[in-house]
């Protein structure tokens, strides 16, 4: 496979070791012309390593992935202003979706893995050779290596469904580059039992904020371990871990206050809600991906020469109207001016000052310059996660409304807490609605949506209701009935595997629907 051709000999410089900040330390990556024998020799090689595994997620293409896997096949995103024909995401937004597509390439995913990999393997040896690399230590960095790994395959398992598992370093050009893929449902459960088996290795928290919430401790496994499960079905171990998180009292989560919400999460970052996010560095790794998808520094005029995605109108008419009259959150993700064709993306990009007069205006945005982290689990997921697993099970709907009304209430502060009723979701294919909604209200381009839309299809088993209700209205522009045949079967809702990738490894499968539609480049 193109990816595994991608050789990583062993690794990092001594030089790269000497990191002079944590920021320093999650901007390392790895030298590609190392021997073996000039690495590994005591435990600043693991914990550089390491820091290899978490710089390659904040790569340009592992980012670009996480956006278009996630967030721009939903109904969240159209194409924006700065988007030319012919471009690979122009297709994509036109239910285009090919094996030659450049975003069909899962090689950023398989680098990352491949650098846990080799930590995995070698990690283990250093101990013999350090003493002063504690049994405490390797086990941490261990834990964190499969972590990622499992974040990694995770994202690889809900975009493509079938893609080989690899636990073996490639090193050298004698190795075997042919894998065939494994089971989704058995490559998720095999993950599942790695993390169980390693996150109470995992730290609880570090001295660094940075650390703290840039690296996966307890609970960021807690949360992934709580996301696979829930997408597995298996519901009160996702309540289970969901508890644990909740439960902690060596670690303080709260939802930061409406008046904070958007600077402190999406803008300065690592909030008192965050549990893991990725670390970006304005000077050494700025965020580059969502300044160009979502917006850029500048006022609201020049915003649109760099964005390339915009928002679908989740508030056009009463029928399709997501966000309610007091909802904060609709101005933090988007803001509409007038009939403006093109709808901006706030989110990650506009910091919102309060406003004197108590009233929400577009006036109260200013476009940042600064890098944003990106989220990828706090306090809200946590909520949430365990609100649709509670829904589902049925025999609490209570419960379920009250995890959803944690940031529902934070979101309608004019609004009395609690005022979302039982009465009104007494049923839990009705909690089940309300709390797909409010994860659409509170993900809302953070990368989650089409991966919960897929969830639900896998649990409807049928995909008649995600492309009818939700995924449909997006292609407007296009000739419905066609649209809806490209994306009305379980296998079109996943990507094709990457034409170069079939080349390359004669026993990958592709997808069924790819391999036969016409409307697909063999």
């Amino acid at each position: 496979m193109k990816q595994i051709r991608y050789i990583i000999k062993a690794t990092l410089l001594s030089a790269a070791i000497a990191c002079t900040s944590c920021d320093d330390w999650f901007s390392i990556y790895p030298e590609s012309e190392m021997v073996y024998e000039d690495f590994w020799a005591d435990k600043n090689d693991v914990f550089s390593m390491l820091g290899s595994c978490y710089r390659g997620m904040i790569e340009p293409g592992f980012m670009e992935r996480l956006i278009v896997w996630g967030e721009l096949r939903s109904d969240n995103i159209v194409a924006g202003p700065n988007l030319s024909a012919g471009d690979d995401l122009q297709f994509l937004l036109e239910a285009n979706v090919t094996s030659s597509n450049g975003y069909a390439s899962w090689s950023d995913f398989y680098k990352v893995i491949n650098y846990c990999n080799t930590l995995i393997l070698y990690a283990p040896d250093v101990k013999d050779k350090d003493p002063n690399f504690t049994q405490e230590e390797l086990d941490m960095y261990l834990a964190e290596a499969k972590a990622v790994r499992a974040f990694c395959y995770f994202t690889l398992v809900r975009t493509f469904r079938d893609v080989p598992y690899i636990t073996e370093p490639y090193t050298d050009d004698t190795q075997n580059f042919y894998i065939a893929q494994t089971s989704p449902d058995r490559l998720v459960n095999t993950l599942i039992a790695d993390l169980e088996a390693c996150v109470d290795d995992a730290n609880d928290r570090f001295p660094q904020l940075t650390y703290t919430k840039g690296r996966f401790t307890k609970n960021g496994i807690r949360a992934l371990i709580a996301d696979m499960a829930l997408w597995q079905g298996d519901y009160q171990k996702c309540v289970q871990y969901c508890d644990d998180v909740l439960t902690d009292t060596k670690n303080f989560l709260a939802l930061e206050p409406y008046s904070k919400y958007n600077y402190n999460v999406f803008i300065a970052g690592n909030s008192t809600e965050s549990i893991f996010e990725l670390q970006f560095i304005q000077e050494n790794i700025p965020n580059y991906v969502v300044n160009e998808f979502y917006g850029r520094s500048g006022s609201g005029s020049t915003r649109n020469t760099y964005q390339k995605l915009s928002a679908y109108d989740l508030c056009q008419d009463n029928a399709n109207s997501l966000f309610g009259e007091t909802d904060v959150r609709k101005y933090d993700a988007f803001f509409k001016s007038g009939s403006a064709a093109m709808i901006p993306i706030q989110k990650y990009v506009a910091m919102r000052t309060e406003s004197a007069t108590g009233t929400v205006r577009e006036s109260d945005y200013t476009i940042v310059s600064n890098s944003k982290n990106w989220v990828v689990y706090r306090l809200s997921d946590i909520y949430l996660m365990k609100a649709e697993a509670l829904a589902t099970i049925g025999t609490d709907l209570q419960g379920a409304l009250d995890m959803v009304s944690k940031t529902y209430d934070r979101a309608n502060p004019t609004l009395n807490a609690g005022s979302l009723q039982l009465s009104s979701y007494n049923t839990p294919d009705a909690m089940r609605k309300l709390v797909l909604d409010e994860r659409q209200r509170e993900f809302i381009f953070e990368g989650k949506r089409y991966f919960d839309l897929i969830r639900l299809a896998r649990y409807e088993k049928s995909t008649e209701n995600i492309v009818s209700n939700y995924l449909l209205r997006k292609y407007g522009n296009l000739d419905q009935s066609t649209t809806k045949s490209k994306l009305n079967t379980m296998d079109a809702i996943y990507m094709p595997i990457s034409a170069d990738e079939l080349k390359l490894n004669s026993l990958l499968v592709q997808n069924p629907f790819y391999d036969i539609s016409s409307d697909v480049t063999k």
